[in-house]
């Protein structure tokens, strides 16, 4: 169509199809059943196991990275392409060089997480936010082997952070294992928080700044904290 608005359009076709199925799926009798005989918590009962999970130190750790990690996944992700242009990049040549730390994050994504066994999860982690600080470094390089080497330690950061993170949640001493699933919803619903802060802080700060090199201090700041 030689325009993005038919690209939104044929998205958010998948997102309606998508919703429809799961309606579909969640009307049928063997699902209602099931969710019969699972026999949810009340709403007072939801409230005190959520509150019981939230005043654990290592639960509201982990949420507080959650937020600096989608701040920094989400924020860098939305912006690289105008990032890698105000060097000088076409824009076919921005969409290339930004698509290496997606291809190099599918690597990550397959082989990280499984050496994250609990003994290896905390060095594995720090080893993760280390790549991350690197990678918002050398992205001020102009391109070439530099450049090239902060995006792939960026699509090695981002595409095992939140898995590891995750994994540091859900089995987290005292959070049982019929509370998971809470856990894992509350990681999300908190750390959506950076996930909105990060693209628009970005803007903000690139607007006020007139670049980006502020920007990538900030996320640098973010990784460090």
């Amino acid at each position: 169509t030689g325009s993005w608005r038919g690209v939104m359009f044929a998205l958010a076709g998948f997102v309606l199809a998508s919703g429809a199925v799961w309606w579909l799926i969640s009307r049928h009798e063997e699902a209602r059943a099931r969710d019969g005989k699972a026999g949810g918590m009340s709403k007072g009962e939801s409230l005190r196991a959520f509150a019981e999970i939230a005043r654990l130190r290592i639960v509201q750790i982990v949420l507080l990275m959650s937020i600096g990690i989608f701040l920094i996944n989400h924020g860098l992700n939305n912006w690289l392409p105008e990032i890698l242009r105000a060097k000088g990049m076409s824009a076919v040549d921005a969409g290339y060089w930004a698509s290496i730390p997606t291809v190099v994050g599918i690597l990550g994504a397959l082989t990280i997480p499984r050496f994250a066994t609990p003994p290896r999860r905390v060095p594995i982690m720090l080893a993760l936010f280390l790549m991350a600080g690197v990678a918002t470094l050398l992205l001020h390089q102009m391109p070439g082997t530099g450049l090239a080497t902060g995006l792939m330690l960026q699509g090695i950061a981002r595409s095992s952070m939140m898995t590891v993170a995750i994994l540091l949640l859900m089995e987290a001493p005292g959070v049982p294992p019929e509370r998971a699933g809470m856990a894992g919803g509350m990681f999300f619903t908190v750390a959506e928080i950076g996930g909105v802060l990060g693209p628009l802080s970005i803007g903000i700060v690139s607007d006020a700044s007139g670049g980006f090199e502020m920007p990538l201090w900030m996320m640098t700041a973010v990784v460090g904290v």
